[in-house]
């Protein structure tokens, strides 16, 4: 069966996006479990803040150069490699873990060695899509459109769904799915993604020209840099700091399940709604009415930490997440020539998630200072603030 599939002329396309789905679950699972482990190794929403900036500062370094990494080891070897090292170290958490083995130190160098090459495989394999199809009999147009399809459902519900796996399950028995999950993918990816011709040694003059690609659009870069603060607090409302409310609190971790599950909602919603506009809406309202949105879900979780919180809180900030679209496809979609185009992606991914790491070790660092409830008032006054100078900022490059 196995031979048959290899043989089918769409396989490349297929064993692709059943890798990636298979690796965006293993993501999901881990983005939830290992902040919620280390806090039981240590007791400390600061160590998990330190763990997941960390984590977060790799990934963005990772796509910065991403293109360039990927363009001096290979496609192929990249994404490979980095499959490989994902599944070990997804393999060493699971088995410490479930034998008491596991320290903070332990957890925090395995997960850094995991995300290392994140970043240059994402951009190594999203970039080579295009290819891929040609060489599945697909059109660019329609590969991209399942590629983007696909992802985008993965993304909204494989969170939410691994929350509540956890919660059944429990923490050890989810570890051991995520380096199940992480073996899967990288099998897939070996007998599915193609060797691709080693290109010219790349120079790091091609990661300076892709940045060039947002000039001639005035209000791309400052729409990019706001959008990307909105999207970094949105990731780390739903990565730390409810996670860091529910395990103060002593909640289960279905809590977290139901907030992701009432975020995606709202992101869906607000997607539909953009999608029945005849035009996007102005660049300055973009991130600003995002950064409201957010602070009023910030606000709510001030109120109280219940369910309710949590399912209101969560689809509000999924509402702010869907708002954000437009400009994220402004800046995901960026054309780039064919030998230019992982450098430019790379500077992309790490234009949207610039912001991340600086806000989750705030963020942590706050509630081990102050207190919760502290924490969220200053975060409420901040968000507010930013989105008053972001619609300045905006209003003002564009009547430039």
């Amino acid at each position: 069966m196995l031979q048959r599939l290899q043989r089918n002329a769409r396989w490349p396309f297929i064993g692709l996006q059943l890798s990636n789905v298979t690796l965006n679950f293993s993501h999901a699972f881990a983005t939830v479990l290992y902040p919620w482990i280390m806090y039981d190794l240590t007791g400390s929403v600061v160590y998990m803040a330190l763990m997941v900036c960390m984590n977060g500062a790799v990934l963005l370094v990772g796509m910065a150069f991403g293109g360039y990494v990927a363009e001096w080891l290979g496609i192929r070897y990249t994404a490979l490699i980095s499959a490989k090292i994902g599944a070990l170290t997804s393999l060493l958490v699971a088995a410490l873990y479930t034998a008491d083995f596991l320290s903070p130190g332990v957890l925090i160098l395995l997960g850094l060695l995991g995300t290392i090459l994140d970043g240059p495989a994402t951009v190594a394999t999203e970039a080579k899509v295009p290819e891929i199809a040609r060489l599945s009999g697909l059109s660019p147009t329609n590969a991209n459109s399942i590629d983007d399809m696909i992802d985008g459902l993965v993304l909204l519900t494989a969170s939410a769904a691994s929350a509540f796996i956890i919660a059944v399950i429990g923490a050890k028995e989810a570890a051991w799915w995520i380096a199940i999950c992480n073996f899967a993918a990288m099998t897939l990816l070996s007998l599915s993604l193609p060797n691709f011709r080693l290109r010219p040694a790349p120079h790091l003059r091609d990661i300076i020209a892709a940045g060039r690609q947002f000039r001639g659009l005035a209000v791309s870069l400052p729409l990019a840099l706001c959008a990307s603060a909105a999207l970094g607090f949105f990731m780390t409302l739903q990565i730390f700091l409810v996670p860091a409310a529910l395990r103060l609190q002593g909640a289960s971790i279905a809590w977290l399940g139901i907030f992701i599950a009432a975020s995606a909602t709202g992101t869906i919603m607000m997607n539909l709604h953009l999608a029945s506009r005849q035009s996007a809406p102005p660049a300055a309202s973009i991130a600003s009415r995002a950064l409201l949105g957010l602070a009023f879900a910030t606000g709510l979780m001030w109120v109280e930490i219940s369910p309710l919180t949590m399912m209101l809180a969560g689809l509000v900030a999924g509402l702010a997440n869907g708002w954000l679209s437009p400009a994220f496809i402004s800046i995901l979609q960026v054309k780039a020539p064919r030998g230019r185009r992982p450098y430019v992606m790379g500077f992309s991914y790490s234009v949207v998630l610039l912001f991340l790491p600086l806000e989750y070790l705030l963020t942590g660092t706050a509630i081990g200072l102050t207190s919760f409830r502290t924490t969220c008032t200053l975060l409420v006054f901040l968000l507010t603030m930013a989105a008053a100078v972001s619609a300045a900022w905006l209003e003002s490059m564009e009547n430039d």
